[in-house]
């Protein structure tokens, strides 16, 4: 996807930047989500089985995200992280055999997180500034507002904690460059499609980005001959059912069918939950809406105000440049229906986080349309618009995922299943945020390998140096995009093929 090129280094410089951040603020707390999928990868490395009994109930591992069916307990998810965890881990256990050492849960918990979610991160975060640039976004800009949504937002959080939201976005976005690439060929076509099936195998709320990212793909093959343009899709179908297809199979080796894990929850009230409706969402709630709004209890515009421009930027795409109207209308309809199936789910503010971490996967898409605030021809008030909500954003959420991105619900399961709009909430992340601002984290416990003060010092001189620095790099290539071409956007066979 990155041809070898000087003016790669500001992607490279980007990815890094990612990376090390999240090396220097790596979280030792789990939590029954991350432990649910580590109990699946020590269970089929360690005992050649896929039943969790041996962790589910023993710290470190502990976990209630579990599946109960025929006396046996299983992880009630997904596989996929798992999955791209578990070479890695037979690694680790087997130089530890050798060598007669012992690791720590936390490091092996460090060591597979940096491998299966960080690396991918630092991988999503060249896609999404190479996307921008193809659309049309000046290198430098492009660098700048990639590094705004990651550190302005929950996805630099989930980047350090062994959840599955960013390999997925990865992929995702990985897919769509493959789509966007000329000329398309059978073989590019079915990596995306393995690509797509496998966000969905990392997390089923990848489904909506995913639909919309297929619908994108479909819209630049107009042009190709009718016969040719289905054997292309097929050849993607057929490669994304590798995966799904995978998946399937191993349900069906527990339970019996080709059927989800949630349908054997262990807990009632998990089991209940996810009964309703599709998997747990009904109609979405108008009072549940405002919490995930604007309040700062799970407020995605609170949080990340910079999700505004994102509406607005995508408006001024539609009404401007017809060549990306399906982007501009794709982002706003994945932002928006994300909302709505959050608002909708049972469990709408998805237990310990610093957000609304349902709607992750629409990063996948949504950021797409800022690339109209880093063109040449961008206003005046759209470029400050986004300087100052991102900066916003960044002093927001960064503390957050510095110090704990798995912030305490602070609030009974009661009290937010029954939540009305007005209603006072406890906001735990505004007592992390006002205690980082007091530096009230001065002499606290150590987060991994260096005392809390020198961590934090070293992650936010990664995070503001290591941006600067792609910044200035791809500043010196703004007159050329990746394809060593002038900056007009993405190839214009793709282009006219997604908008004639």
């Amino acid at each position: 996807m990155f041809r070898s090129s000087p003016s790669r280094r500001a992607l490279w410089l980007l990815g890094a930047t990612v990376f090390l951040a999240t090396c220097l603020v790596a979280q030792p707390a789990t939590g029954w989500n991350v432990n649910s999928r580590l109990d699946l990868v020590f269970s089929v490395v360690d005992q050649g089985r896929v039943t969790i009994d041996t962790f589910h109930d023993r710290k470190p591992f502990t976990t209630g995200d579990e599946a109960l069916y025929n006396g046996h307990y299983y992880s009630d998810k997904t596989f996929g992280v798992s999955v791209i965890a578990m070479p890695v881990y037979g690694l680790i256990s087997g130089v530890s055999r050798v060598l007669h050492v012992h690791p720590s849960f936390q490091l092996i918990q460090f060591l597979l997180t940096r491998w299966a979610v960080a690396l991918p991160a630092a991988l999503a975060a060249m896609l999404l500034a190479n996307l921008l640039i193809r659309l049309g976004a000046i290198p430098r800009l492009a660098v700048l507002v990639t590094s705004g949504v990651f550190f302005g937002s929950m996805l630099f959080g989930y980047s350090t904690v062994f959840y599955p939201y960013v390999p997925g976005v990865a992929c995702c976005l990985g897919a769509l460059t493959l789509v966007w690439q000329v000329p398309i060929t059978a073989r590019r076509m079915a990596l995306a499609g393995l690509l797509l099936g496998s966000a969905l195998v990392f997390d089923l709320t990848f489904n909506i980005s995913v639909a919309v990212i297929v619908v994108l793909a479909i819209l630049a093959l107009r042009h190709e001959r009718r016969m040719r343009a289905a054997k292309l899709l097929a050849s993607a179908a057929a490669a994304a059912m590798v995966p799904i297809g995978a998946f399937a199979i191993y349900s069906a080796h527990i339970f019996g069918s080709p059927t989800i894990p949630y349908k054997y929850e262990a807990s009632d009230y998990f089991r209940e939950g996810m009964s309703r409706g599709v998997m747990g969402v009904t109609s979405p709630k108008l009072d549940v809406m405002w919490f995930l709004s604007f309040h700062p209890y799970r407020g995605i515009l609170f949080w990340s105000p910079w999700m505004v421009m994102v509406v607005l930027c995508g408006v001024w795409l539609a009404r401007h440049d017809e060549r990306l109207r399906a982007v501009a209308i794709a982002s706003i309809v994945t932002f928006v229906a994300y909302f709505l199936f959050n608002a909708g789910y049972y469990e709408w503010w998805g237990g310990s986080t610093m957000g609304p971490r349902l709607m992750i996967p629409m990063f996948a898409v949504v950021p797409l349309t800022l690339v109209a605030a880093c063109r040449a021809d961008t206003p005046v008030w759209m470029r400050a618009g986004l300087t100052s909500t991102m900066a916003a954003g960044v002093a927001l959420s960064l503390p957050l995922s510095m110090t704990e991105p798995q912030t305490k619900p602070g609030n009974s399961i009661d009290v937010l299943s029954s939540v009305r709009a007005g209603q006072h909430l406890n906001v735990p992340q505004l007592d992390v945020l006002r205690n980082f601002y007091q530096l009230n984290w001065l002499g606290s416990k150590h987060i991994w390998l260096f005392p809390v003060e020198i961590s934090f010092a070293l992650c936010m001189m990664v995070v503001f140096g290591g941006t600067a620095l792609a910044y200035l790099v791809a500043a010196e290539h703004d007159g050329l995009n990746f394809d060593d071409q002038p900056t007009s956007g993405l190839p214009a066979h793709a282009l006219t093929s997604m908008t004639n």
